[in-house]
């Protein structure tokens, strides 16, 4: 299990950031495309088009939360795959 320092310490890392920021993007361009999405999701993925980097900070807060029992090494060699499911997970936990 990674400690809370280690966590902490991946806020601020780009390369897990930028890939946590495209799987956002991806989620948010799939919402939009929804075939009747809510207008809270469309207006979420609106906003997340427009500018991502606030809600991808915040995305990967949460995602570290939700996978804290991970080590580091694991966090970190994460697959897109991984990461896009992480992502997605919480984007339809938060945004139902």
């Amino acid at each position: 299990m990674a400690t809370y320092t280690e966590l902490r310490n991946l806020f601020n890392q780009d390369a897990l950031r930028n890939r946590v920021e495209v799987a956002l993007i991806i989620k948010a361009h799939a919402i939009v495309a929804e075939s009747a999405p809510s207008d809270v999701r469309v207006a979420w993925g609106k906003g997340v088009l427009s500018s991502s980097t606030k809600e991808a900070e915040s995305l990967l807060k949460y995602v570290l939360a939700a996978n804290a029992t991970l080590t580091l090494e694991q966090i970190n060699g994460a697959s897109d795959a991984n990461i896009s499911v992480a992502v997605d997970t919480a984007i339809d936990a938060l945004y139902a």
